[in-house]
């Protein structure tokens, strides 16, 4: 039996405890949060025994083998380093960190402790895209010299997946502030995946970008909606 436990308690952390939960073998265990209720009614609705505050108390348990980490962007790196010096094996939510330096920084701990630190790029499973890597790798069209890529996508322009301008949920993704490098950094690592997961490494990237103001001053109460710009 493979232990689990996650650390974050929100919406894609549910994602993660639910397919967890149809994995034989495998048992969610444990769950961590800084908001204790918030954390005591997600273990509530998944069916998980242990909840916690504290992660260092959670990662000092021996029967936990690896860990979700669904924490925003900007504690990533934090948590992370925390669950590596306990010896977990990680699977984290993308992106790994909000820059290179901090990733090349867990990747190095990871290897230094000989253990996995997986990152989450969960469009990898798309058939589209594993049509186009079999078709690619088949020598189907040839050599790929460029690669045009774009990411539609629906909860910045419309209300289907609940109120983006009211939510803590989705306006903490567009805040440095809080923690997240805003829609680019959102999404734009799965542009880069689904990029070059079919063809390979990619060694020059072009891009045009326009930032749109989202409120008026770019901000919704404790939220400064950071405008996104070349990096």
């Amino acid at each position: 039996m493979i232990r689990l436990a996650i650390i974050g308690a929100g919406s894609m952390a549910g994602e993660h405890a639910k397919h967890y939960g149809r994995i034989e073998g495998v048992e969610v265990v444990a769950v961590c949060d800084r908001d204790y209720p918030k954390a005591q009614a997600f273990a509530e609705r998944h069916g998980i025994a242990d909840v916690y505050q504290d992660l260092d108390a959670m990662l000092a348990r021996d029967d936990i083998h690896a860990v979700s980490n669904v924490t925003p962007d900007g504690v990533h790196k934090v948590t992370s380093l925390a669950a590596i010096a306990a010896g977990k094996h990680i699977l984290c939510e993308k992106p790994l960190a909000t820059n290179a330096e901090d990733a090349h920084e867990m990747a190095a701990a990871a290897q230094a402790a000989n253990v996995t630190n997986m990152v989450n790029l969960s469009y990898r499973d798309a058939p589209a895209i594993q049509h186009a890597r079999a078709l690619i790798t088949g020598g189907a069209i040839g050599t790929v010299r460029h690669v045009d890529a774009s990411y539609r996508q629906s909860w910045l322009v419309s209300n289907a997946w609940g109120r983006w301008d009211q939510e803590s949920q989705w306006l903490w993704r567009l805040s440095e502030a809080h923690g997240s490098k805003g829609v680019l950094g959102d999404v734009g690592v799965h542009i880069v995946d689904f990029a070059s997961f079919p063809v390979g490494d990619i060694t020059r990237v072009n891009c045009e970008l326009t930032c749109f103001d989202k409120a008026p001053d770019n901000r919704i109460g404790d939220y400064v909606l950071t405008p996104t710009t070349p990096r």
